[in-house]
């Protein structure tokens, strides 16, 4: 799950934005291995000796300076001191941010259970990201509380772009996977293209604008939600659950979003090398965007 956030006009908006980011995602969407996690000694969290089922934990964060070589890091084991100090270093909105567990496997693998809440700062915005455990995303109760987190901080923070994503990337939407291309082609013009659309999709005010407004997303009836956020922008949901959502949904949403979306066509079948020394493999995304170049409609 991503969360697009401008820095700039209001600095002091995306720290709190990204504070609050912090905040919710742990107790909300962690699930039990992050409760677990949160309630570990320090010493438990670090071990010396690391068998399988070792959790291993840092939270930190880094600056990158032209004037030097190396980015200039800070980390530390969680611990309430130090989760206090990460939420005071988020004030400088550093360049990478994240508090991460995860558990040494069978094969001496760092993998699953395992979590992660990112803040990635590039070109003037922010991408807070977050894994969601499955057992809060097969919930109802815990799919509301994902669309919860998302709208507190969107409520904040006004941002650009979500993605609400299966086995996403974690720092490409579903939208930019499709089309194979990095998100820094559109990262770097956020106002003019949208970088996702879905389930649930936000709109800046200007994009809303360029789609026909908000009687038109609501006249639509692509969406079940369509509410004005707190600081700016549009909200947008297009069905009730995460299940209801499909290439039917993902079509109207296109058709209707044509105006702000990227040139070129979305392949949902792909050519992927599961290593260097593989043969390449055919895979299908997971994630439903509209195969269809929204030029077909726009000229």
């Amino acid at each position: 799950m991503m969360v697009t956030v401008p820095v700039s006009p209001d600095r002091e908006r995306a720290v709190r934005a990204m504070r609050r980011w912090f905040e919710l995602c742990p107790p909300r969407l962690h699930g039990v291995f992050g409760a677990a996690v949160r309630a570990m000694p320090k010493a438990d969290l670090d071990p010396p000796v690391s068998p399988p089922g070792a959790v291993h934990n840092l939270l930190g964060t880094a600056v990158f300076d032209d004037l030097y070589r190396e980015p200039r890091e800070w980390t530390e084991t969680y611990s309430r001191g130090s989760w206090d100090e990460l939420l005071r270093r988020l004030g400088d909105i550093p360049d990478a941010a994240s508090f991460e567990a995860r558990t040494r496997d069978e094969q001496g693998r760092l993998n699953r259970p395992r979590f992660d809440v990112s803040a990635v700062r590039d070109e003037g915005y922010v991408d807070l990201v977050s894994t969601v455990d499955d057992a809060v995303v097969n919930d109802p109760v815990g799919e509301r509380a994902l669309l919860d987190t998302v709208r507190d901080v969107a409520d904040l923070a006004a941002p650009v772009a979500v993605a609400v994503a299966v086995r996403g990337s974690l720092t490409d939407t579903p939208l930019e996977a499709a089309l194979s291309r990095s998100s820094n082609d559109y990262r770097k013009r956020p106002g003019e293209v949208l970088r996702n659309y879905g389930w649930l999709t936000v709109l800046s005010d200007e994009m809303a604008e360029r789609v026909g407004g908000a009687d038109r997303l609501r006249a639509s009836g692509a969406f079940v939600e369509v509410e004005p956020l707190a600081a700016g922008g549009w909200w947008l949901l297009a069905t009730k659950t995460w299940d209801e959502y499909g290439p039917e949904q993902a079509n109207r949403l296109f058709e209707l979003l044509a105006p702000v979306l990227p040139a070129g066509r979305p392949e949902m079948t792909q050519w992927r090398f599961p290593t260097i020394a593989d043969s390449p493999v055919r895979v299908t995304l997971s994630n439903v965007v509209a195969e269809r170049d929204p030029r077909e409609i726009t000229g």
